[in-house]
């Protein structure tokens, strides 16, 4: 059988989250599993924080990009 990877990011209240982590582990392989921060307030006052933030963006991209060439052919 063939397997594929998701990866995705939902906005819960915090007192559910070992709840929901408990769940999924228990129903799917869960290969990474991480609390992201809010960082919305240090991207609209720092502008070094939102330059970072663009070349991550646009470095994921670049490597998207390249792998469906790779995987393509």
């Amino acid at each position: 059988m063939e397997t594929t990877k998701i990866n995705t990011t939902i906005e819960m209240d915090a007192h559910s989250v070992i709840a929901f982590e408990t769940w999924l582990k228990n129903n799917v392989k869960v290969l990474d599993f991480r609390i992201v921060p809010d960082t919305s307030d240090l991207y609209e006052k720092d502008t070094a924080f939102k330059k970072l933030s663009k070349a991550v963006k646009t470095a994921q991209l670049e490597r998207d990009r390249y792998y469906n060439e790779v995987r393509n052919g």
